[in-house]
């Protein structure tokens, strides 16, 4: 049944998808600033490659990892443990998450993350207050406005 609605999603939705405005402009402001940086997505591979090109940001990260790199979805940890891994020697204290569900902060949490996250994603401000971001942003366009004040 998976299989059946992720075709049906990469055959009749993926097509229609669009990107937020300044995301590239964000990814751009937080390589420029020699941060280094994971795309993790709970989805299957080639949709989080499909993602990277729409964004055009694989010039910009350091790496994705998707569902198909971790046993176990969000709220587990697992996919911001094997983004960890892909960027070597740095502690989890030292990095910081986006998300735009209490799922990813959960499971960043998990993981001894810390969370910025979205309101975009659709889940009110309380309930990702509530799971522990520690910053909350209308979208990328507020976030890139505000960087300097919470990366530096």
């Amino acid at each position: 049944m998976d299989e059946y609605w992720s075709e049906v999603f990469r055959k009749e939705y993926l097509p229609k998808v669009r990107p937020f405005p300044k995301v590239r402009e964000l990814f751009e402001r937080i390589h420029d600033d020699n941060k280094r940086s994971v795309l993790a997505s709970s989805g299957k591979k080639a949709d989080t490659k499909y993602y990277i090109d729409l964004l055009k940001i694989g010039d910009l990260i350091d790496g994705y990892v998707s569902g198909d790199d971790a046993d176990s979805s969000k709220p587990a940890p697992d996919i911001f443990a094997a983004s960890l891994e892909k960027l070597g020697d740095i502690s989890p204290a030292d990095a910081v998450t986006v998300g735009d569900t209490r799922f990813d902060i959960e499971a960043a949490k998990k993981a001894g993350l810390k969370t910025i996250a979205f309101l975009c994603g659709g889940p009110p401000e309380s309930a990702l207050r509530e799971a522990g971001a520690i910053a909350i942003y209308r979208d990328p366009t507020e976030f890139l406005a505000h960087y300097d004040e919470l990366m530096k």
